[in-house]
């Protein structure tokens, strides 16, 4: 096998390894792409039930408030 017939070989070897992480990478994008959606209708579906809410948003104790000498 001459020089420049194992060189292509080895670029075409790159190549397809470098097609294989690109589609993994793809993928994985996707993935992170529905997860942040997701996230983020629960995030305004969370935020339109707490502007709907009659309830305050903190019930603190006795225990919670600050004394008075601070």
């Amino acid at each position: 096998m001459s020089s420049s017939e194992e060189r292509l070989i080895e670029l075409e070897t790159r190549m397809t390894w470098q097609e294989d992480a690109l589609n993994v990478l793809s993928a994985e994008i996707q993935r992170q792409q529905r997860l942040i959606e997701l996230l983020d209708q629960r995030l305004k579906a969370l935020g339109d039930r707490l502007a709907s809410s009659d309830q305050p948003v903190f019930q603190g104790t006795s225990r919670d408030e600050i004394p008075p000498h601070w």
